[in-house]
């Protein structure tokens, strides 16, 4: 049978795929065996696992070893509270962040609670290291108890800072014991109240659950937001610096001869682009690990009982999706006009100059979405609404407001196709620019030059 006659889209696609996929592969290789690759992974890798272990770092670092002995000098105060007891309990309760139910078991034991009888003796051996602190206990002249803390720490130290709050639990227990309450009845009084924020309109509802009463799923998109702005500005400035190397060296007119302006651009942004997300997976997974197992590494450096973090109630699956689409199409949007504006210089000096527009516009995305996540800036005011369906601001603005619930699915697929359509009409500037931007050299960048190579023919 003889073959019938291709059709011309199907005679392009045959031409663009290889060559797109061409470049794609030689960005790729040539980027990922680069010493600043190696180095900028590694250094990414030790960031990310440090800041997960930042907690237990600053604890071991500021020498706070499992058992530091803090001594009880109960004198005549006579409290209606096993002082010993509960500072003990609350003190090693969860690492010492929360007052612990009756009965809660200790997590992560950092101080051993002692009862001494000689002040002087207990202060002496505060000053020789052997001790941690010293609490004497008194009565001021309404009868409440008082707290005297003999110690070499300072007052906004992690340790003073629980003695504090062990203080305020037990002082309210004695004063409620006092007062006749019964100590059966006494862990009510202590007892969170119910507290959710709900919509003033009857009919509306979050379209994340528990989105509107759950602060940790901001902090969650926030630390998602950072990612996605590092990327962009990171590996934006990978692309425009390539562009331009290319320039100096005169490679681009050679390669020009063998494939478009539009080819070798969406070739480099997918190229970077993939080498982009592999590095960010190769960071990703190690910090991760380290947050999920940080109660074990807590264990291993500070003594104590081994606790797991669960991620699942603060990162949600809708959350995780839309924050891999947007970072995938926002960086294709951005990638695109990096490469574009590079081009029109021809010393790498003037890369930043000629990217300044482009970073200034995605730092404002950025600062906007944070404003807007932490309440600076109404999350529903119109102007937030309409910056987070431009594309230029969706990939930071969209997450923010699917996580605080103001965004249903709707919107967010609505600002996902405005992206999609984005892409091409950016590679399509970019490409004009390249074209015309290959053969310009000398030339300072600026708006006429910008301008120029747009309207050139």
């Amino acid at each position: 049978m003889t073959a019938s006659p291709s059709r011309p889209g199907a005679g392009f696609a045959a031409r663009t795929i290889p060559n797109i996929v061409t470049v794609a592969r030689r960005e790729f290789v040539s980027r990922g065996r680069t010493r600043t690759f190696r180095i900028t992974t590694v250094v990414l890798v030790a960031a990310g696992v440090a800041l997960a272990l930042a907690p237990v770092l600053f604890r071991f670092i500021a020498g706070e070893p499992s058992g530091a002995k803090i001594e009880v000098i109960l004198g005549d105060a006579k409290p209606s509270v096993d002082v010993v007891a509960a500072m003990d309990q609350i003190l090693n309760a969860s690492g010492g962040s929360s007052i612990p139910a009756p009965g809660q078991g200790n997590a992560a034991p950092a101080f051993k609670v002692v009862s001494s009888p000689d002040l002087a003796a207990a202060r002496q051996r505060v000053s020789k290291g052997e001790s941690a602190g010293v609490i004497a206990l008194g009565r001021d002249g309404q009868g409440d108890l008082t707290f005297d803390v003999y110690t070499k720490e300072s007052a906004l130290s992690r340790g003073v800072q629980l003695v504090r709050q062990a203080a305020t639990f037990i002082s309210a227990q004695d004063k409620l014991t006092r007062a006749g309450v019964a100590p059966s009845e006494q862990g009510r009084f202590f007892t969170p109240p119910a507290f959710q924020l709900k919509a003033p309109d009857p009919n509306a509802s979050p379209s994340v659950p528990g989105s509107t009463d759950n602060p940790a799923l901001f902090l969650a998109s926030f630390a998602l937001t950072i990612a996605i702005f590092m990327a962009i500005i990171l590996y934006g400035q990978w692309i425009a610096y390539s562009v331009a190397e290319e320039k100096n060296s005169r490679v681009m007119e050679i390669v020009l001869a063998a494939a478009t302006p539009f080819q070798l651009l969406s070739g480099k942004v997918i190229g970077v682009g993939a080498l982009a997300i592999t590095q960010y997976v190769i960071v990703a997974v190690p910090t991760i690990l380290t947050l999920i197992f940080q109660g074990q590494i807590a264990a291993a450096l500070l003594g104590g009982q081994a606790t797991s973090v669960d991620l699942s109630a603060s990162i949600s699956i809708p959350m995780l999706l839309t924050f891999g689409v947007m970072l995938v199409l926002g960086f294709a949007v951005y990638a695109s006009l990096y490469a574009g504006a590079a081009s029109l210089v021809s010393r790498q000096e003037d890369i930043n100059q000629i990217v300044a527009p482009l970073t200034i516009v995605s730092v404002i995305g950025y600062l906007v979405s944070t404003y807007a996540g932490t309440g600076l800036l109404d999350i529903n005011s119109p102007l937030v609404v309409v910056l987070s369906f431009i594309p230029l601001f969706s990939p930071y603005l969209m997450l923010t407001r699917l996580s605080l619930g103001t965004a249903g699915p709707v919107e967010v697929i609505a600002a996902i196709a405005l992206l999609l359509i984005t892409i091409p009409a950016a590679l399509w500037v970019a490409a004009r620019l390249y074209r015309s931007g290959v053969l310009m050299y000398g030339q300072s960048p600026s708006p006429r030059t910008l301008w120029r190579a747009l309207t050139a023919r």
